[in-house]
């Protein structure tokens, strides 16, 4: 008979053999996890950087799009606020040089409006402004503002400044036509006020000090045709050599000896800086004649003309310090005035700096109260000759002709400050309305144009 025997059944587990076991479980589970997260860690350690330098990439790249985009716009939205002011030099040519429209509105010329005119389409409030100042409703022309973006329009005539190129023209001293005189004792009263006295006591980038009369010679030997020292006191070419270091400069050149084609040659003279320019540089040209247009000279060239042709009797009121209480302030009286209205001939300006009281504008006396301190107050009067001529002693006595002149503009300096989105450019153009052009029919053409 088969021995047969039960099997013995297992002890059971003891509560904390049991516990033991599940917590040997658990660890082994739980380092499986930690290796997980260990691994995704590492993954995004890798990937992050990647994707963040993707991130600002995209980014970068899109803005340079954006940038690219407005950047386009606002050279177009440049070279389309140029081709309008082409129109404004129409009306300037057909309309207000006409002599029917002088005789019956007076003198008139584009730089007492074009700003306004320009800002219908440069602003969104363009419009507004304009019905504001004319006095009537102009919102039907509020659609034809820019959309994206806006510009700036400011316009100025050249023929108000001091022409350097005429420093080429050197006659006799004693003659009435000696533009290289005349500009340059223009240019050495623009200089002579003691608070540009820094300017000239101050060592320059090249370690050398200049004076005004070192300047003023050396603008007058850089342009003319001579290898001659200009002579300041005969006004014309001395018999002395001309001894400059424009060759010895770490980037060498040589005088032009030629007319200028822009302003900012004159940097290239020696002793002249950009505080010297940024001083005197917008009283400056190299277009036009050798006369200054009274109707948009500054104050302080209104006050030479003054003093040149004063007469004899009021002589007193432009010397020495009266011709900063005196002469100054009537030349700032003229442009505030000159503002309502236009000299047509000079005998108009004679009259108004003699007899200032008579000339005060309706417009300019109803500015702010109707009080009688709120009144401008108008200066004393300066008489002043039209010709210049010579004394019964051989001396020579000046005229306002001979400096200055009110002839109709032909030469404007037009600059447009754009702005779409992020973008910001400038553009300075010349335009001479008189330019004859050779390859084609009719006047007008852009002398200089400079982007920034």
């Amino acid at each position: 008979m088969a021995d047969e025997r039960k099997p013995v059944d297992a002890p059971e587990p003891s509560a904390s053999e049991a516990k033991a076991k599940k917590a040997a479980r658990a660890g082994q589970q739980s380092g499986q996890h930690g290796v997980a997260v260990l691994m995704v860690l590492c993954c995004l350690a890798i990937i992050a950087p990647f994707t963040a330098n993707l991130n600002y990439q995209a980014r970068v790249d899109w803005q340079s799009a954006i940038n690219t985009r407005d950047d386009v716009a606002a050279r177009q939205v440049q070279r389309g606020a140029l081709a309008l002011s082409l129109l404004l030099f129409e009306i300037q040519r057909m309309v207000f040089n006409q002599r029917q429209f002088r005789d019956m509105m007076g003198t008139m010329d584009i730089t007492q409006v074009a700003p306004y005119l320009m800002s219908v389409f440069g602003t969104k409030d363009g419009a507004e402004g304009l019905g504001a100042l004319v006095g009537l409703n102009t919102e039907a022309l509020s659609d034809l503002a820019l959309l994206d973006g806006s510009f700036e329009f400011r316009v100025e005539a050249e023929s108000g400044k001091i022409n350097v190129n005429c420093l080429a023209i050197q006659g006799k001293a004693e003659d009435d036509s000696n533009p290289a005189g005349r500009v340059t004792e223009t240019i050495e009263a623009l200089m002579l006020p003691t608070l540009y006295d820094p300017f000239f006591e101050e060592e320059k980038a090249d370690g050398q000090f200049y004076t005004r009369s070192d300047i003023l010679k050396a603008m007058a030997d850089y342009v003319d045709d001579d290898r001659k020292v200009f002579d300041l006191v005969r006004l014309k070419p001395g018999s002395r050599q001309e001894e400059y270091r424009y060759q010895q400069l770490f980037d060498p050149y040589i005088a032009r000896n030629a007319r200028f084609d822009s302003i900012d040659e004159l940097q290239l003279v020696e002793g002249i800086d950009d505080d010297w320019m940024e001083a005197f540089g917008h009283e400056l040209t190299v277009y036009g004649k050798c006369s200054v247009n009274l109707n948009f000279a500054s104050a302080e060239q209104i006050a030479l003309v003054i003093r040149h042709s004063v007469s004899a009797d009021d002589k007193y009121k432009t010397e020495g310090e009266n011709f900063l209480l005196m002469t100054l302030p009537l030349a700032n009286w003229v442009v505030d005035q000159r503002e309502f209205a236009l000299f047509s001939k000079l005998d108009d300006f004679q009259a108004m700096i003699k007899k200032p009281d008579e000339f005060l504008s309706p417009l300019a006396a109803m500015s702010g109260n109707d009080a009688p301190q709120n009144m401008p107050l108008v200066p004393k009067g300066i008489d002043v000759r039209l010709k210049g001529g010579e004394r019964e002693d051989g001396t020579r006595y000046g005229g306002v002709s001979e400096l200055a002149t009110v002839s109709p503009e032909t030469v404007y300096r037009v600059e447009v400050i754009t702005e779409v989105g992020a973008i910001k450019k400038r553009v300075v153009a010349v335009h001479d309305m008189a330019y004859v052009r050779s390859n084609s029919q009719g006047k007008g053409a852009w002398l200089y144009l400079r982007e920034d």
